[in-house]
């Protein structure tokens, strides 16, 4: 059916799914949506603020707080395709929707994600060179994750039967798609704000991480699709010397967080970690 549906897992997001769900609402769109947001585990008013929004979302409800638990239940209510899964703490602007849907009239497009704004409004400098250094790097303007949304296709879902149990579930989804398939619309961006602590980054930056690693050591077969990830990354700060005040901080970050993920590999205990500092109201614009 011709449609749009969105999914979002939320665990505890009062402070932000207003913002969230205002962003998408603000959306004009061509065709019916469907906005499914699955509270899950939650012990605030995540469910009741999204319910306050009337017909226009459906609220799903469920004790067990699990993420990929609620993206199944969500897959499971969703009506339409092109079929999109969301971040519960990140806005749209007013152009993704139909961005996004327009690129999946490209036969070959399978899986697309909208431009980026990657925002910190703290004042620390060095995290604001962290992630000045970080978003300028050529595989993060490439690359469709870190940018809190993603839509497929029919054909795509099903190439899997339910989300598996791991911690990357978007590059899961991404990874059956070959390069060729993937997509970057035209119009629109996501807001993803960015932890306002160095604490928050390392709790994030690790569990990153450790879903990557899991993912490699659980597929491996899924990681023909993301060969040289990151290539071209190094010659680019090189012929950037005015980056390179930033790298000491950017080496460390990766060094800690990628010692700390291989750690909770070996010991097969991951922890669901997010940065509550980019949850706080002084990070974002009140919902209009």
């Amino acid at each position: 059916m011709n449609g749009f549906s969105i999914i979002i897992a939320a665990h505890n997001e009062g402070q932000v799914i207003d913002h969230t769900l205002r962003s998408i609402l603000a959306n004009k769109l061509d065709r019916p949506l469907q906005i499914i947001v699955v509270a899950n585990g939650c012990t605030d008013d995540t469910a009741q603020k999204a319910r306050a929004f009337g017909p226009a979302v459906q609220v799903i409800e469920t004790p067990i707080g699990n993420k990929i638990h609620a993206l199944n239940l969500g897959d499971k209510s969703a009506t339409f395709f092109p079929r999109a899964f969301m971040d519960a703490d990140v806005e749209l602007s007013p152009t993704v929707l139909q961005s996004i849907a327009d690129t999946f009239k490209d036969p070959q497009c399978r899986i697309a994600a909208p431009g980026c704004r990657h925002t910190y409004r703290g004042k620390n400098p060095l995290l604001a060179g962290y992630y000045h250094l970080w978003r300028s790097l050529p595989y993060v303007k490439r690359d469709m994750m870190a940018r809190g949304f993603f839509a497929i296709d029919e054909q795509l879902r099903q190439r899997f039967g339910e989300f598996p149990s791991v911690t990357a579930d978007d590059k899961f989804v991404r990874s059956l798609a070959t390069p060729e398939e993937r997509r970057v619309a035209e119009a629109g961006h996501t807001i993803v704000y960015m932890p306002g602590t160095f604490k928050d980054l390392l709790r994030v930056k690790t569990r990153w991480t450790y879903g990557n690693m899991e993912l490699a050591a659980t597929r491996p077969d899924l990681q023909v699709n993301d060969k040289d990830q990151h290539g071209g990354a190094l010659s680019f700060i090189i012929r950037r010397p005015w980056l390179w005040i930033h790298m000491p901080v950017f080496l460390f970050v990766w060094w800690k967080t990628k010692r700390d993920a291989r750690r909770l590999l070996e010991t097969k205990n991951p922890a669901w970690h997010r940065a509550e500092s980019s949850r706080a109201a002084d990070q974002r614009v009140a919902p209009s």
